[in-house]
């Protein structure tokens, strides 16, 4: 299942702060596909782990894709067990 990026913040600590949604118009945008690709690396520095029915998983592999012209989404497959979308 597809997680986007809908929100992330640095924290004190190097430390990151994030919320995925499974829905594209959600995610945070970036203007351009390198802004979007520049943050996907420091999603992967990161080590983000989310808690599965299997145990902990690392969020790995962060892609880009365009929603829509000029708009461009982050994501990771992952096995997410729940997302709650508003």
């Amino acid at each position: 299942m597809k997680g986007y990026i809908a929100l992330w913040k640095l924290l004190d600590g190097d430390k990151l702060d994030y919320r995925f949604s499974v829905l594209p118009a959600n995610a945070a945008v970036w203007a351009t596909r390198k802004e979007a690709e520049e943050n996907c690396d420091v999603f992967n520095r990161h080590r983000i782990v989310i808690n599965t029915a299997s145990g902990p998983h690392v969020c790995a592999d962060f892609k880009v894709e365009e929603r829509a012209p000029d708009e461009f989404v982050a994501f990771c497959e992952a096995p997410f067990s729940k997302i709650n979308d508003e």
